[in-house]
């Protein structure tokens, strides 16, 4: 399991005079199988970025709404994946409004997971049933998932093999039902496929040390702001 990163400002990789201009309205998404260390990244990021001055709204999936809480006890419970993937659309539809009230404010959002998450997570879920019917679980989930949300500006997919992320996660006494080998595999295979058709969607090297990973995060994001100012 990646470690907190701790206070490393002092660090090379941060001494850049990066993001000294006002980043508005930008929202940005971090996903990866369990284990990749995104929750850590995701919370370095907001941190480093609020140091820089700048506002930011750190927030995640499922949410900490009664929608979120449907959805994580969803997680112990035997359900249609049918109901489990309409129970995350409803739990974005409502977190969708709190980010694009945040962006509408001029803030930086900084979402732990969203809808790729679906995409791939349910995708792996539905993939047999779906296909009984002749239909892609990955394309079905992606057009559900487009009546709803706000798309990311840049999303960060922290990639990772499922030995890795499996071994990192040895430390927790359970294991979710999402956390089986084969069924992070085929996971890993939806994040993959994602990023092939987005241009947004930028493959991070999650087996590197935490403060590596972000450190990239941070090249990609000021690369992508001198673009676009």
């Amino acid at each position: 399991m990646i470690s907190s990163l701790g206070k490393y400002e002092n660090k090379n990789y941060f001494d850049h005079k990066a993001f000294l201009v006002p980043m508005t309205g930008i929202f940005i998404t971090l996903e990866g199988i369990d284990g990749c260390g995104k929750s850590t990244a995701s919370k370095e990021l907001a941190r480093v970025l609020g140091d820089k001055g700048h506002k930011v709204h750190h927030t995640l999936e499922p949410s900490e709404s009664w929608l979120g809480q449907a959805v994580r006890r969803s997680y112990t419970e035997e359900i249609s994946p049918f109901t489990e993937v309409f129970l995350f659309l409803a739990d974005r539809a409502t977190h969708t409004e709190e980010i694009k009230k945040k962006l509408a404010d001029g803030q930086i959002v900084i979402s732990d997971r969203y809808c790729d998450s679906s995409t791939a997570y349910q995708g792996a879920s539905l993939e047999e049933p779906l296909a009984k019917q002749g239909i892609d679980s990955v394309d079905w989930i992606t057009r559900m998932n487009a009546t709803v949300i706000r798309e990311p500006d840049i999303t960060f997919l922290l990639d990772i093999d499922s030995e890795t992320s499996l071994e990192r996660l040895k430390v927790r006494e359970e294991l979710s039902k999402f956390e089986k080998h084969n069924y992070l595999e085929k996971v890993r295979a939806n994040y993959l496929r994602i990023a092939e058709t987005e241009s947004r969607i930028k493959i991070i090297d999650a087996k590197q040390p935490a403060e590596e990973v972000l450190a990239d995060i941070l090249a990609i994001l000021e690369e992508s702001f001198k673009h676009q100012h």
